[in-house]
């Protein structure tokens, strides 16, 4: 049997296949997870110090900072995505981040529609350097990512572009 499977499950199968192995570890893994009213489809914690093979073991142990980051996914489904519930949604995971003293963290909002002018805007110029944020439409796979070094990051090992290809099926 075969199935559509969903941007949210495919994106979390990427990242439990060692998606995000070269920039951060993530280890503990949490699904519909409630902060502030606000439900995270994902929520991801890890360490930047990644584990390996004995040589890149040794080489992550001896240069590398061992920070604590996480990863927070929200799914908007067909609701409008504003500025306003960017806004609320960026508090709550800086708060998060900040009690659990998190070096820093993803933000990956995927919507099932179109992103507008003003979130495309928003998002392009955030610039905190703790929080990357990505915002993508899979309706018309549009993916907008934070011009930070966080959230372009967000694009190149997260392949969150993956997650939204329509020709992913899940095979029981």
């Amino acid at each position: 049997m075969s199935e559509q499977i969903s941007p949210v499950d495919a994106f979390e199968l990427n990242l439990l296949h060692g998606g995000s192995r070269l920039i951060a570890d993530l280890t503990e893994f949490f699904r519909d997870y409630k902060v502030d009213g606000t439900t995270f489809a994902i929520y991801a914690k890890g360490n930047t110090r990644n584990k390996g093979l004995f040589l890149s073991r040794f080489f992550a142990w001896t240069v590398l900072p061992n920070y604590p980051v996480s990863l927070f996914c929200v799914d908007e489904g067909k609701t409008l995505l504003s500025t306003d519930s960017l806004r609320r949604r960026i508090e709550t995971v800086t708060r998060v981040t900040n009690e659990d003293e998190l070096q820093w963290a993803w933000l990956v909002v995927l919507s099932d529609r179109a992103l507008s002018p003003q979130i495309v805007s928003f998002v392009s110029r955030y610039d905190r350097k703790e929080l990357g944020i990505a915002v993508a439409s899979t309706s018309s796979k549009q993916i907008v990512l934070s011009s930070n070094q966080v959230g372009r990051s967000i694009g190149k090992q997260l392949k969150l572009r993956k997650a939204l290809e329509s020709n992913k099926h899940w095979r029981n």
